[in-house]
């Protein structure tokens, strides 16, 4: 398998996983984070098989770029009643996803010479980045509910 079978193959199974965390959890704001990074999984693929097929990724690049954030198109959260644990478990899961992701793609940079494919990998290294800084900002604002200790004779305490 070359470079681009595994980059294509990786973005498509991290395309599902999102769409099938997108399908468990539909009646959290969160489904439409995970439908939008699975649209995004969808561009990195396409891009990749674009760079496979030895045709020009700058306009595709330049059109990635410039896409609205994930942020861009979402409502307020309504909160319900939420379960913690499952919401969670599932976000430290994509956090750890997206950590491979990083660490593939890097891997990949390191046995390449060619500076288009250095340029493609360098731009999804990028990507994966945001995502993992999104998933890590979720778990710390799940977490810090339930791990916070409020008392003032406690030491300095990290600002929210």
């Amino acid at each position: 398998m070359n470079l681009f079978d595994y980059a294509i193959k990786m973005e498509r199974e991290g395309e599902q996983y999102y769409r099938d965390q997108a399908a468990k959890n539909p009646e959290h704001a969160i489904s439409r984070v995970f439908t939008l990074l699975a649209e995004a999984e969808v561009k990195h693929a396409q891009l990749l098989q674009r760079r496979s097929d030895r045709l020009s990724v700058d306009q595709a690049l330049a059109a990635l770029r410039s896409d609205k954030t994930i942020f861009a198109d979402l409502d307020d959260f309504k909160s319900g009643a939420i379960t913690i644990p499952r919401q969670l478990d599932v976000y430290e899961l994509a956090l750890g996803l997206e950590k491979k992701s990083i660490e593939e793609y890097t891997r990949l940079k390191g046995a390449s010479t060619d500076a288009a494919d250095l340029q493609l990998l360098d731009f999804l290294i990028e990507q994966e980045e945001q995502h993992y800084s999104l998933f890590e900002q979720l778990v710390t604002l799940l977490r810090r509910p339930v791990d916070w200790v409020e008392d003032a004779e406690f030491g300095k305490r990290d600002e929210y």
